[in-house]
């Protein structure tokens, strides 16, 4: 009887645990290894101030090319000291008749509604997430020129050394950031890591007129550490202070935008697929408390 007994529990065991298993399977494990990297570092053009240039845009948006060509123009005049990065988000890029590509990121999204910034009129851009009088924290892209003017004599409080290891065959991405406080420093600091991809190859309309095969560039594709980033610092900072921060293993291969749906509306779940030749890491450090983007650093991962 006994033994009967210690049989049937073995087996009910056995059967509890498969039934775990099955809800929890390893598969969903979003971190992967590799073996074969591509170092790439920033280190030559790290110290120096930066400014942050984000472009909210979509594909459906007439005025939205103009912007674009508005951004290259700054690009071509400040170099490595302007760092753009183009959110697809809001309604006009939300796909719709002819316009069947999603560019649209979780992130970007959480920084368009109304728990970030609160856009509704596109293009709309943002210069280090401040807003730099006369001129309000969203601007039109008339005025961006004028902006940078004045965003490009912010102080050089943090500098951030940025090395990317990324693995071509399995699509591992590991960023290794030492941030250095070049001046002493009393609020809090997040650290966001986004990647952007380039030419990117679709419709966009152009003040009504439906381009085939417009090239997109420094499209937000995804963020590492989540919408907001993740605290860097909780105390303050004197000058010449250093913290570390890594992600490992961000699986570049099996990124996805997910749509939300109510209960008992299954999720959408759209796969991202990029080109890891034109994919950059974008690292930046903000005041956690105003948003203010204190630096940022680009890195072509190969």
């Amino acid at each position: 009887m006994k033994k009967t007994i210690l049989i049937f529990t073995i087996i009910l065991s056995m059967v509890f645990t498969s039934c775990d298993r099955i809800k929890s399977p390893i598969v969903k494990k979003n971190t992967i290894e590799g073996s074969s990297f591509v170092t790439k570092d920033n280190f030559a053009v790290s110290n120096y101030k930066k400014t942050l240039l984000e472009d909210f845009t979509g594909m459906r948006c007439p005025n939205c090319p103009d912007a674009a060509i508005v951004a290259e123009n700054l690009l071509a005049s400040y170099g490595n000291s302007l760092v753009v990065v183009a959110v697809h988000a809001g309604s006009l890029a939300n796909p719709f008749g002819n316009y069947t590509a999603d560019y649209r990121t979780e992130a970007g999204d959480v920084w368009n509604g109304t728990g970030g910034f609160g856009l509704i009129s596109y293009p709309t851009g943002l210069i280090n997430r401040t807003a730099y009088s006369p001129n309000t924290l969203k601007l039109d892209k008339t005025a961006w020129s004028s902006v940078m003017t004045i965003a490009k004599n912010d102080p050089f409080v943090i500098q951030l050394k940025v090395t990317t290891n990324y693995d071509t065959i399995v699509g591992a991405l590991n960023t290794d950031v030492t941030a250095i406080f070049k001046t002493a420093y009393t609020p809090n600091v997040n650290i966001s890591i986004i990647v952007t991809e380039d030419g990117i190859v679709g419709k966009q309309d152009d003040k009504g007129v439906e381009i085939e095969e417009y090239e997109f560039e420094h499209m937000m594709r995804g963020a590492l550490n989540s919408p907001w980033g993740v605290p860097l610092t909780t105390t303050a900072k004197a000058a010449n202070d250093s913290v570390k921060y890594s992600v490992a293993n961000f699986n570049l291969k099996g990124m996805a935008y997910t749509i939300d749906k109510p209960d008992p509306t299954p999720d959408v779940v759209k796969p991202i697929v990029v080109n890891d030749k034109k994919i950059s890491v974008i690292v930046f450090v903000y005041n956690a408390a105003t948003r203010e983007i204190l630096q940022v650093e680009k890195v072509k991962i190969r």
